[in-house]
This record gives C-alpha cells, sequence and structure tokens, in this order.
C-alpha cells in the first residue's frame, strides 16, 4: 500500500486534471474538485484502524475503521476492489440525493468530515485544527449544498485513484474481491515498490511535479484565473 500522503497529491492530480481537461470546470470547481478527490483517496484505507484517516476522529472513527475492516474481509480486501469503489461512490450519490431528508443529510456530513478530514490529515495538517475544519467544512456544505455536485465523481475518482495507486505496488490489489482473492499488480516485480520507501517518495515527487505541470496549465489558459 502507499502512505497517506502520496494517496491524497494522487488525488490532486486526478482531481486536477478531471476539472481542468475532461469536466471543463471553472478555477473555483477545479480547486474544491481536486480538495474533495485528495481526501476520497484516502478513503479505501478506512479499512484499518492505524490508517491515516482511521485517525482522524480520535476512538471514533479508529472504532469505525475496525467495523469496516470486519465486513470488508480485513485491510486492502474489499475496499480495495472495484465492488468497494463503487460502494463508495454509491453512497456518496445516495447520501446527496436524500439530502433533505435528515438520514441523508447526516450521512452527508459523515461523508464529507471524513473525506475532508482524510486530506488534511494525509497532507500533514493534522489534531483538532483539522477535525474543526473538516466539520465546519463539511457542516456548511451540507447546509448549503455548495459543492455538492462534485462530491460523487471525487469520491469515485479518489477511491480509483487509492486502488490504482495500490496497484503499483508490490503486494498489489483485489480488483475482483470477494469473486477472486488474485491480487492484481500494475508493474512487474523489478519495478512495483515497497510502502514508504525511496521508490514510493519518488513516485509522489513525480506526481507534485503532475500538478506543478496542471497548475502552469490552468495559468496559461486565457481568463481562467481572472
Amino acid at each position: 500500500m502507499c502512505m497517506g500522503r502520496t494517496h491524497a497529491i494522487s488525488g490532486l492530480v486526478t482531481g486536477a486534471a478531471a476539472g481542468l481537461y475532461v469536466l471543463h470546470l471553472p478555477l473555483t470547481g477545479t480547486v474544491a474538485l481536486a480538495g474533495l478527490t485528495a481526501g476520497a483517496a484516502v478513503l479505501p484505507d478506512l479499512d484499518h484502524p492505524k490508517a491515516t484517516l482511521a485517525r482522524s476522529f480520535g476512538f471514533l472513527t479508529a472504532a469505525f475503521a475496525w467495523l469496516v475492516g470486519k465486513i470488508s474481509g480485513g485491510h486492502r480486501w474489499g475496499t480495495h476492489s472495484i465492488i468497494g469503489v463503487g460502494i463508495f461512490t454509491g453512497l456518496a450519490v445516495t447520501a446527496v440525493h436524500w439530502r433533505a431528508d435528515m438520514a441523508g443529510r447526516i450521512g452527508l456530513a459523515v461523508l464529507l468530515s471524513l473525506i475532508i478530514a482524510g486530506a488534511l490529515y494525509a497532507l500533514r495538517l493534522a489534531g483538532h485544527l483539522a477535525d474543526a475544519i473538516a466539520l465546519i467544512a463539511a457542516a456548511v456544505m451540507t447546509a448549503t449544498g455548495a459543492g455538492l455536485s462534485l462530491v460523487a465523481v471525487a469520491t469515485g475518482l479518489g477511491c480509483a485513484t487509492h486502488v490504482f495507486a495500490d496497484g503499483l505496488t508490490d503486494e498489489g490489489v483485489p480488483l475482483a474481491y470477494p469473486l477472486s482473492r488474485y491480487r492484481v499488480k500494475l508493474l512487474p516485480e523489478p519495478l512495483a515498490f515497497t510502502t514508504d520507501t525511496k521508490p514510493e517518495t519518488a513516485f509522489a515527487l513525480v506526481l507534485c511535479a503532475a500538478l506543478g505541470v496542471l497548475a502552469y496549465h490552468a495559468a496559461m489558459i486565457p481568463g481562467y484565473l481572472a
């Protein structure tokens, strides 16, 4: 598996690229999509009580992560499969769709809190300040509807990006789980890297460079930054 920061950076790159070149969003929309995708790119690791996201709200998220791990078959199984990505995305679609109902609002607020906190923690802004920012931002988005049209897209993109990044490691990912426990490796053994080693650091640096290129391209679009 990759480290939380690598997943978050990969989410930033994916969200920014999608906003710029696929959805053709304005600057504010692209920034919002990139930020939400960065947080969603940490979601699949919510199957382990010691993961980055599981530490965000203390024992509450740790206990929830333990429960998710039990339901999904353990760390890096169900949440790292195609079905897992679909379930996360479906939950996001459902929460946004039912925002008018109390249960939908609560579910949406919880999902947004996890996504935003995940991005902050993975990018090294942790602690009570990060928790407060996540809770306030989630409450504002849920109450006003700001940015909610991007939540499902960001969730799907982020989770898929997470699975892709972990597929580059020497552990691979069980894409067809629970139908198959076979782990797919996207790189041959000499190139597949181990978590928190120099090759992963190099991968993160490449992602940062890609983010810089995207920022440059955005700045070159006439009137985009206006």
